[in-house]
């Protein structure tokens, strides 16, 4: 006797019951099966697996989960395995595996999962809190050049080495521990998650950084003479646009519909240090999306493709780009991170320190918004699932539009003095 159950998309969970000296418990297993194998296909499958789970615990090769004895650093790593790695984006699993390795398993990770408590992990929430932040940043004698002195500037104005983390990356340890301790309980191996109990930490939201139209436009006119026409559509898909940094290094120029001015967002370029650039799914579901492009974001992308042409004839055979609107020199594919370093250098130059590139995408939304544009329109056009994100994330846009609604407020009162004074001449 046993069950089948469908987790998710592609996950299915097979389960057996059998008889120990606590009673009867279950023996689980979960499967995960390729995207483009059929329900039909998979419940198939699930059922053969069924019966091989079966046979193994009969003959005790297979245990009921109670039997696994766990510590936080064993199932930590399992839970990676098992349900991170298959089921969630790469960065995704990059992230929980900076956490882990950073604070949790030095931390709490010889302890049993069983053991955890309410008061153990609030003293642990606490020692992240209290931890001195770490640097990634080389030291100078391992440098291959010497920093620019606006790197050097930025790292002056860095908070110190020593200083405690900030509140919205403690927020992230908590997370990232609850999500883990959740999964040891859909699977039965916790009966409650003792996080449950365990205060979130407040975190303040964070806060938008964008430019005013007036400095929009005085960095439109000092990309105006940039000669590499790659970085400088890469700001402006950026800036006219709202597109994220990875989905301007996903993009061909196949993905412009040159007749009709769309271009098609249906990629993003990601990294992680263990795959280095690879193409994925945009942020979200609603990142998939086709949106209008300006007559001057029109004509820049004629001129790129005109200097990828012209760029593609001089290198000749070492040419081996395959459309890429942001490219190297010979055509290949940019790395994740080298349009947003290039702008970095180049707002430096310019008169925008500290200006990032995320910053242009921010910049986009929040003129959209201050000119009236409506909410749900912006909100398809930054691959926003739900209007009310995009209001929320950009209520500062609003301001403007609230100082409109006061002069049409004072408009009534202009027009009623105006009555007094016509009443007044009549009498």
């Amino acid at each position: 006797m046993g069950t089948i159950e469908k987790r998710g998309k592609n996950s299915w969970r097979i389960g057996t019951q059998v008889q120990t000296e606590n009673g009867w418990e279950w023996v689980r297993d979960t499967i995960h099966f390729p995207g483009s194998m059929t329900e039909a296909k998979q419940r198939k499958e699930a059922e053969k697996a069924l019966a091989r789970l079966i046979v193994d615990v009969e003959e005790g090769r297979a245990k009921p989960t109670s039997a696994k004895s766990y510590t936080v650093a064993a199932f930590a790593e399992y839970w990676m395995e098992q349900h991170v790695k298959p089921n969630l984006a790469a960065n995704t699993y990059k992230n929980y595996r900076h956490f882990l390795d950073a604070r949790i398993l030095p931390m709490l990770g010889n302890v049993p999962l069983k053991k955890l408590t309410p008061t153990m992990l609030t003293e642990w929430v606490n020692q992240v809190r209290e931890s001195p932040r770490r640097t990634t940043a080389l030291p100078d004698e391992k440098l291959a050049h010497p920093r620019r002195p606006s790197q050097e500037a930025r790292r002056a104005k860095a908070k110190p080495k020593d200083a405690p983390l900030s509140p919205r990356t403690v927020r992230h340890y908590y997370d990232t521990m609850d999500a883990m301790l959740d999964k040891a309980v859909q699977w039965d191996i916790l009966r409650k998650n003792p996080m449950e109990k365990v205060d979130r930490p407040a975190a303040k939201k964070a806060r938008v950084h964008y430019l005013t139209e007036e400095r929009a436009v005085e960095l439109l006119r000092c990309l105006h003479d940039e000669p590499n026409m790659c970085y400088r559509a890469a700001v402006l898909l950026a800036l006219l646009c709202g597109l994220r940094l990875g989905e301007v290094g996903a993009l061909r120029l196949s993905d412009v519909d040159w007749e009709h001015c769309t271009i098609d967002i249906g990629h993003a370029l990601k990294y992680t240090p263990e795959t280095g650039n690879f193409e994925g799914d945009p942020k979200t579901e609603a990142g998939e999306r086709l949106i209008s492009l300006p007559a001057g974001m029109m004509a820049v992308l004629h001129e790129t493709r005109a200097y990828q042409e012209d760029a593609a004839a001089t290198v000749g055979d070492v040419w081996v780009g395959e459309g890429w609107i942001v490219h190297a020199w010979n055509g290949a594919q940019l790395h994740h991170d080298t349009p947003s370093k290039w702008f970095r250098r180049f707002a430096d130059a310019h008169g925008f320190e500290g200006v990032r590139f995320h910053d242009l995408r921010h910049t986009h939304a929040t003129i959209l918004l201050a000119n009236n544009i409506d909410a749900v329109a912006v909100a398809t056009r930054m691959g926003h699932a739900d209007a009310s994100v995009t209001l929320r994330i950009y209520a500062h846009a609003l301001r403007r539009r609230d100082e409109d609604a006061a002069q049409a407020a004072q408009g009534l009162l202009d027009r009623a003095q105006l009555g007094e004074e016509l009443g007044d001449k009549k009498e």
